[in-house]
């Protein structure tokens, strides 16, 4: 990632538009080895302004208490320019990723007339690469830009890209804290792999609880094969009681043939018996169609008569909810301007804020008030639960289902019963009238064939109430089944996936242990190369290395005893420092530009030539220096005129109270 340009706009002593173009194009930085640009003027002609405003372009309030936050920021608007009737300013900067997006990110302040800060904003424009256009986002969420930025700048590498020269020393004086070793952890890439074995750790939590309610396959299996069973018991009950009523009418047509040949004998005897014959035979023909009556009347209606009563409390219910729906549709049109109103003015800002709870207490009483003074009479009942959540087809045909009363089937009931009654006087008659004819033969045929339908019907019905309750059964099981199988994943296949996720972990926290180890290793070894390079007393100190167990750096003497770090110069615990940062930036994934305000002005002339010749020139692709006059030499300048490729002089008047960036640094000094 590489800063293309920083844009004033009346922002504190930057006066007016003013822009610095911090570019440096990629055949510079390969060809030429140019990678530096430096940024010099007095104390407090803007050096550090530059540091904060890119800081807080990107990362906002983030690091910053609100105490600093008003001491850096109430006061952002040039005065000059305030003196003149400006009421705002702002700070851009643009950037381009390693993906060759350029970003413009941009923070407006406001201010009133007693020049107090009334609220500032933010803007993102970003460019796809090879396009013309930028998509321009308004920051309303913090929280979302916070991410959007970490995305290529992370907030945690800030200390090591964006930092006082002169308060490096800060990262070794606070090493041992837990926010500093995040960030060397952070930085290195070590906490990304960590936050993904939190991540698979998580994950094996979820397949555990779900092993607890998952099903086995095996159980599951055993369902299937007692309901194929239960099925195969069904069709072979099926098979028995379509021969049941087989033989049922089998013995029905001889009892009624048997009749028939008795009553043939019968008439021959007398007139008297003839009639009978023919009364027993139009009741006995009434009798089968009464019965074929009541067993057509039950097969379409039983359940409407069992149910009556239900679906006249389910209309019931029907009708009572379809009525609230309709006065809640009546009830939302007459509190639709009302809640557009509230809409717009509880969306305006208000001072101090209110809560959720307010809000809510304020949008509640508005709607009683609203409802009373409109005189809206369609309100809903706020007990009144919905139970039915049915289509309109659905309802029409629940609301139009006709109930059947039982009162038709006692009839039928009472009328067979009464046939009966008639058919077995006639019989009675019949068998004592005076027979001119021997019948005895065919009156015990009948009877045994009475008996035997009997003895039939009497085994349909009990192989009829096996066949129900098999049946029932099999849809119970059935019902389980399906409740079953609708679970995602089964026993087998999680405990599957629960041991390739345990051995996942296993092997990533081998994979992190060692690359941890590894990754420190090349710290500590990067680490003390580049002190090798910078320190000119190496001998004064027996060692200085990085901790790869602690991650931080440790000092002994010639005798090998620890001593303490904070109790070197200034200028050596700036070199010391550096190294870490030279260390850190080698490890990390993460190609970002240095930003280093007065990195030279405690050095001598040795490790100055030391920082310029082996660490600014390959930290960074983009090195950016804010120097003062105090670290200008001869020295220094032919080593930044030959590996800086721009030099900008931040110029304060004095007398207007105001910077101008301008050109050619080295110019100026030397003029």
């Amino acid at each position: 990632m590489l800063l293309k340009k920083l844009i004033f706009d009346n922002y504190k002593t930057y006066y007016g538009y003013q822009e610095i173009d911090l570019y440096i194009p990629k055949e510079v930085r390969e060809e030429k080895g140019q990678n530096i640009i430096l940024l010099g003027g007095l104390n407090g002609a803007g050096k550090t302004t530059i540091l904060k405003a890119i800081l807080y372009v990107l990362f906002g309030k983030r690091g910053i208490s609100e105490s600093e936050y008003k001491r850096l920021f109430s006061n952002v608007i040039n005065n000059s320019f305030f003196d003149e009737g400006g009421r705002q300013c702002s700070v851009s900067l643009i950037l381009e990723t390693d993906s060759g997006e350029e970003w413009s990110l941009k923070v407006k302040w406001y201010f009133d007339q007693s020049k107090r800060m009334t609220h500032e904003e933010r803007e993102l424009d970003v460019k796809k690469k090879g396009s013309s256009l930028a998509k321009r986002a308004r920051i309303e969420n913090i929280e979302v830009f916070n991410k959007f930025i970490d995305r290529i700048i992370p907030y945690h590498a800030a200390p090591f890209f964006v930092f006082d020269g002169e308060e490096i020393k800060d990262i070794i004086l606070r090493q041992n804290s837990n926010e500093m070793k995040e960030s060397i952890q952070k930085i290195t890439g070590m906490e990304a792999h960590k936050h993904l074995l939190i991540d698979l750790r998580s994950l094996k939590n979820s397949l555990e609880n779900k092993l607890a309610k998952s099903v086995s396959q095996v159980k599951l299996n055993n369902i299937k094969r007692e309901a194929e069973e239960i099925e195969g018991t069904i069709t072979t009950l099926e098979s028995k009681k379509i021969k049941f009523l087989a033989d049922i009418q089998k013995y029905k047509q001889l009892i009624s043939q048997a009749h028939e040949e008795r009553n043939a004998k019968i008439l021959q005897n007398s007139k008297s018996r003839e009639v009978i014959v023919k009364n027993q035979s139009r009741v006995s023909t009434q009798l089968e169609l009464s019965t074929k009556e009541l067993d057509d009347f039950l097969e379409k209606n039983i359940i409407n008569i069992i149910l009556k009563d239900k679906v006249l409390d389910l209309k019931k219910q029907l009708k009572l909810e379809n009525e609230i729906n309709h006065k809640k549709l009546l009830q939302n049109a007459s509190l639709s301007p009302y809640r557009r109103f509230i809409e717009q003015l509880l969306s305006k800002s208000i001072t101090p804020a209110l809560t959720d709870d307010q809000l809510e207490q304020i949008k509640k009483i508005g709607e009683e008030v609203w409802i009373k003074e409109n005189d809206i009479k369609h309100t809903v009942p706020s007990d009144f639960q919905e139970v039915h959540d049915i289509s309109n087809n659905d309802y029409n045909y629940l609301i139009n289902l006709t109930s059947k009363d039982k009162s038709q089937v006692v009839n039928l009931i009472n009328k067979i019963e009464k046939l009966q009654q008639e058919l077995n006087k006639l019989e009675f008659d019949i068998r004592n009238a005076p027979e001119a004819v021997n019948i005895e033969e065919e009156n015990k045929r009948i009877d045994l064939l009475v008996e035997k339908s009997g003895e039939i019907n009497t085994k349909f019905k009990a192989l009829n109430r096996r066949l129900n309750n098999v049946s029932e059964e099999r849809a119970n099981l059935l019902n389980n089944l399906s409740r079953m199988s609708s679970q995602d994943e089964n026993l087998e296949e999680l405990q599957r996936r629960y041991i390739q996720v345990e051995s996942i972990i296993k092997v990533m926290e081998q994979y992190v242990s060692e690359l941890t180890k590894m990754k420190a290793t090349f710290i500590k070894e990067e680490f003390s190369k580049m002190l090798r390079q910078l320190f000119r007393k190496q001998d004064e100190f027996g060692k200085i290395e990085f901790d790869i167990n602690t991650y931080t750096v440790r000092l002994y003497n010639d005798r090998m005893q620890e001593i303490s770090i904070q109790d070197r110069s200034a200028g050596e615990m700036q070199m010391i420092a550096s190294a870490l940062i030279w260390a850190l930036t080698k490890a990390s994934d993460l190609s970002l530009p240095m930003v280093i305000d007065t990195p030279l002005g405690r050095l001598d002339s040795y490790h100055r030539n030391h920082l310029i010749n082996h660490y600014y020139k390959e930290l960074s692709e983009q090195v950016i220096i804010l120097s003062t006059d105090t670290e200008i030499t001869q020295e220094y300048i032919t080593l930044m005129e030959k590996n800086s490729y721009k030099q900008y002089m931040l110029d304060y008047d004095e007398n207007k109270k105001y910077t101008v960036i301008r050109d050619g640094y080295f110019n100026f000094v030397k003029g």
